[in-house]
């Protein structure tokens, strides 16, 4: 004759299903299972049934994963990741370890799962266990950022690449222009108001002039000619070849912020209010890009970042055809330069500090505490000069705004970078140069 192996109890004060299970000697897992229940929440007066009790030795493996818990609906906030969970009061269990002077608190496992936790049913140790992939995605971000150093490394080489110069030595006046071993660089003498173009070759030796009548900046070398700004003419657009024949005024406007790509020059005409134009490097097809007052021109692919000074200094892109003007956000930034996929600023509503945002204008951050002037992004650092008149000390911090190093003091102006080399200005427009690391200091002449 089959008999009933369960029997019935009324729960009591202070019951919990651990200690209903070791008063009758069975485990709290067959009280769940015999009486279908869905929570470990039980309540005075409910009937349950006991199952015939385990051996001793399963009660003790099995029971020693459980500790006593209250069950109790919680009134107030409970925040997992940040985010309330707690929006329908829902029953929660308080779980006071031993020794403990404040209580842990509990919440629905269903809904973990809804913040981003991993619930898994740990099926060797009969447990539920609550995991997140926190740590793995910590780690996957460390990898992710040592490759995007070394992408971005890539991408200072490639940006070179048909280009005159870069952007951020343009918008430090461009006094220092490369190509194949030769520096070509304004040779100013003492306190004279004008300069001459002169190269010399990288390790300072062959100093040669190239036009004793021309006072150039914003200095382009490309395919064997040499573009600039000739300051003793009303700062109109010349060029010239590298061994010195072919002088060339290429236009009347007087112009800034000159940038020379493949077979275009883009500048900034300050003869029609510093509006962006383009022009050929022969000098036929000049066309205005926009009616903005522009500035701190970044040539990126097909299209052309730049501040908008008639806009308070907002940073704007537009195709290099003209079209698909566009505002990038409402943030005043002054000298932006683009790096990998980042364009790095000086924030004028900060007391220009650095600052980075990524190329659709969002993702705004801070980088640094101090005042600065001048500015240069190169080889994964950004070197600037601190507050100072005429000039201040160079320093230079990491692409986040780590590793602040000092390079060099003193009256510190135009910050030009080709390879692991500074190159600099001073109150007396001598040009000097030193190492990325502060050492070597070095006059060109």
């Amino acid at each position: 004759m089959n008999r009933n192996l369960n029997l019935s109890y009324v729960v009591q004060p202070g019951d919990n299903l651990y200690s209903i299970a070791i008063k009758f000697n069975t485990s709290v897992e067959s009280i769940v299972f015999v009486n279908h229940l869905v929570s470990p929440i039980i309540y005075i007066g409910q009937m349950l049934l006991i199952p015939e009790p385990a051996s001793k030795k399963g009660i003790e493996v099995r029971q020693l994963q459980y500790k006593p818990v209250t069950a109790y609906t919680a009134d107030r906030p409970i925040f997992v990741s940040g985010v309330d969970i707690n929006t329908g009061l829902y029953p929660v269990l308080n779980f006071q370890p031993e020794g403990a002077t404040y209580p842990y608190i509990y919440v629905p496992i269903a809904e973990f799962s809804r913040v981003g936790a991993k619930v898994v049913w740990d099926e060797a140790n009969q447990v539920i266990r609550v995991t997140s992939d926190y740590d793995e995605l910590k780690n996957r971000v460390n990898v992710l950022n040592q490759e995007n150093q070394y992408l971005l490394s890539l991408t200072e080489v490639l940006s070179m690449e048909g280009l005159g110069n870069t952007a951020g030595n343009i918008l430090n006046s461009g006094i220092v222009g490369t190509e194949n071993e030769w520096l070509y660089y304004n040779k100013r003498q003492g306190t004279a108001l004008y300069g001459t173009l002169s190269k010399i070759k990288t390790d300072l030796t062959m100093d040669t002039p190239l036009m004793a009548n021309d006072d150039p900046t914003y200095i382009n070398v490309l395919n064997g000619w040499v573009y600039y700004r000739n300051g003793r003419d009303n700062g109109k657009l010349y060029k010239i070849k590298i061994d010195g024949a072919e002088r060339t005024k290429l236009t009347d406007d007087s112009s800034t912020d000159i940038m020379v790509k493949d077979n275009s020059i883009y500048y900034s005409n300050q003869s029609d209010g510093a509006k962006l134009y383009k022009l050929n490097v022969d000098g036929t097809g000049r066309i205005k890009l926009n009616e903005d007052q522009s500035s701190a021109i970044n040539l990126i692919g097909n299209w052309i970042y730049y501040q908008n000074v008639s806009d308070g200094q907002k940073p704007y892109k537009v195709k290099i055809d003209g079209t698909e003007r566009t505002k990038l956000n409402d943030t005043s930034a002054y000298n932006i330069q683009i790096h990998g996929y980042w364009i790095y600023f000086r924030n004028p509503i900060d007391e220009n500090r650095i600052y980075k945002m990524t190329l659709d204008g969002s993702n705004k951050i801070k980088l640094s505490d101090v005042p600065t002037s001048n500015l240069n992004v190169s080889n994964g650092w950004i070197y600037y000069t601190t507050v100072d008149v005429p000039g201040g000390d160079l320093y230079k911090i990491k692409l986040d705004g780590t590793g602040k190093t000092f390079l060099n003091e003193h009256f510190v102006t135009n910050i030009n970078i080709f390879d692991d080399w500074i190159y600099y200005t001073r109150t007396e427009k001598m040009v000097y140069r030193i190492k990325t690391d502060g050492t070597q200091k070095q006059t060109l002449y």
